[in-house]
């Protein structure tokens, strides 16, 4: 799922806003009810945590998230924030830590742990390849042209979503910033889009934005998708793919079990998707 891009104003969209805070990149906002620490680029740890625990109080957020290089985590764990995943080598120098604080402390708590473990156990199960329709089904990347078309099925699968991939300017937009979609067409029609979200300078894809038409489910087009993705992005040097997939999906957990990723961990009541917070699982593979 993708962390993509959102508008940059608050009062006019019901996205949370990506801005910079202390020079990191941040996402906040009512919508996911958090900060989400996407980038902690070069900025001072101990500055960046004030500053986002202010944030957090001045707008009543139940949860702050960040993505950080493991050696730089040192200032965030000694201020409470705890290890929900890992993913080895994200970094040339180190792992990823995803890391999550709670000033609200219900937010901390997974009411359906027993659940999501057997949406595990479900989706490990049965991982022979798929079998996927012979024509009509070959994966292309998509072009400035299929905006409108895309938008509108991110629409369609999607009530409501933690970015702005429903809007074709802004899907548009994050074509020309390290974003490359892929789909699949059957009849002429747009029936199954996902998303490889590029960080050249950790040299990292993150396999997101996953939407197949209800007329569609049930043919293995993700895992279609997923496989050329990799292709494609392992061919360009990326050397590690991930993904935060909802942990209540079995479909969406056993495209990627099946892929051979592997789990990083858990992400508790972390995204809103379909007008829910849902908790999320992280799941990473070396390309290279």
């Amino acid at each position: 799922m993708t962390d993509s891009l959102a508008p940059n104003t608050q009062d006019q969209s019901p996205y949370d806003i990506l801005t910079s805070l202390e020079g990191a990149q941040i996402q906040h906002g009512p919508n996911n009810n958090r900060i989400y620490l996407m980038d902690l680029k070069e900025a001072d740890p101990a500055r960046l945590i004030i500053q986002m625990q202010s944030l957090a109080r001045e707008h009543g957020y139940g949860k702050l998230f960040a993505k950080v290089p493991e050696h730089r985590a040192g200032r965030f764990l000694s201020h409470g924030f705890r290890v929900e995943a890992r993913i080895p080598g994200f970094y040339p120098e180190c792992d990823a830590l995803f890391l999550g604080l709670y000033p609200d402390p219900q937010r901390a708590k997974e009411a359906q742990t027993h659940q999501l473990h057997k949406v595990l156990q479900l989706a490990r199960h049965n991982l022979a390849p798929v079998h996927t329709p012979d024509s009509g089904s070959g994966v292309r990347r998509c072009r400035p042209q299929d905006v409108d078309a895309m938008a509108q099925l991110y629409r369609q699968v999607f009530p409501s979503y933690p970015f702005a991939i429903d809007q074709p300017d802004v899907l548009q937009q994050s074509m020309e910033e390290d974003v490359d979609y892929f789909c699949i067409e059957q009849q002429g029609e747009l029936m199954a889009l996902a998303a490889a979200e590029k960080s050249p300078g950790s040299m990292t894809v993150e396999m997101t934005d996953f939407a197949t038409s209800p007329a569609a489910r049930g043919q293995g087009l993700a895992s279609l998708l997923l496989r050329q993705m990799e292709q494609e992005v392992s061919s360009e040097g990326y050397r590690v793919a991930y993904t935060i997939a909802r942990a209540y999906s079995v479909g969406m957990n056993r495209t990627f079990a099946r892929q051979r990723y592997q789990l990083a961990g858990r992400l508790t009541n972390n995204t809103q998707i379909s007008g829910h917070i849902e908790t999320m699982n992280v799941w990473y593979k070396a390309l290279r």
